[in-house]
């Protein structure tokens, strides 16, 4: 395997873990802990870990070490803000365009949503969720944005990830409103796809409060009093 290959798959990895919270925020890094886990050599993680770096994902001090980063939801807002804005105008279009194959592969997607839903298997229902996403982006010839996008969005995804294990996994949310807005853009709906795709990305703003109360650690000190002064 080319050593830039091992690279990109060792930060995909890593990546992933801040998400999901195995390495949760605060967190101190241990490098050799992090080299048996992933199964890589120093090369690959130390260059994976620069990138992460690089989108203030960790950040080192000096004499102490190198730590996961705490969730900062000024960057995961604007995240959310950009991200409702781009998504209406991929679903809307998606309406006009979609094929029969299409839809069948959306539905797809959602019928293993809610199979993982039914075995309690909160990992493959995030990763599911992200992929009927991206696929809406990919019918619609914008993969290349939800990369960037994605690229972007972790401090939002690991608030999305806190938000699903506590509030939206238990009722299915998630893939209620998926469901919904595939229903709206099948009847090209467009005034329902907007609102639609514009509520379910405003998920956060609902239960942000809660959620910070409920993990305080997790977060920088300017969210918690970003969040608190909306509240008031």
């Amino acid at each position: 395997m080319k050593q830039s290959t091992i690279q990109s798959r060792t930060y995909d990895k890593l990546r992933e873990k801040i998400i999901k919270m195995e390495l949760k925020p605060g967190q101190k890094i241990i490098i050799s802990e992090l080299m048996e886990t992933l199964g890589v050599g120093r090369t690959p993680l130390r260059e994976s870990l620069k990138q992460l770096q690089r989108q203030n994902l960790i950040y080192t001090i000096p004499q102490s070490g190198t730590f996961i980063s705490k969730i900062d939801m000024v960057q995961a807002m604007q995240s959310r803000f950009v991200r409702e804005c781009i998504e209406k105008e991929i679903m809307v279009e998606l309406s006009a365009k979609y094929t029969e194959k299409n839809i069948n592969d959306l539905k797809k997607i959602l019928n293993k949503q809610k199979s993982e839903f039914e075995q309690k298997d909160i990992s493959k229902y995030h990763d599911l969720d992200s992929l009927f996403h991206e696929t809406c982006y990919i019918i619609v010839n914008k993969g290349k944005i939800w990369s960037w996008i994605n690229t972007y969005n972790t401090h939002l995804d690991r608030f999305r990830w806190l938000h699903l294990e506590s509030e939206t996994f238990d009722y299915n949310l998630i893939l209620k409103e998926h469901e919904a807005l595939l229903e709206a853009v099948i009847e090209k709906n467009i005034d329902e796809v907007s609102y639609l795709t514009i509520n379910h990305i405003r998920f956060m703003l609902k239960e942000q409060g809660h959620i910070l109360n409920a993990h305080p650690d997790y977060f920088t000190e300017e969210s918690i009093k970003m969040v608190n002064s909306s509240l008031e």
